[in-house]
């Protein structure tokens, strides 16, 4: 995989934008991250992780 990613063959997975946008519109209404995670059906370190994301944007 290394060998590849150098290349620019391997990207990796492609993320869900649709669950990513259901996050942000969660947290930014008021959510807690781990009520956040109960109602986007995902785990709390996705949610940290796509918030941080859109936060360094």
């Amino acid at each position: 995989m290394e060998l590849a990613r150098q290349a620019g063959k391997y990207k990796g997975r492609t993320p869900k934008t649709a669950t990513h946008a259901r996050i942000v519109a969660l947290r930014r209404a008021g959510h807690s991250i781990t009520k956040t995670a109960e109602l986007a059906a995902c785990s709390v370190s996705q949610v940290k992780r796509v918030w941080a994301m859109r936060e360094s944007e």
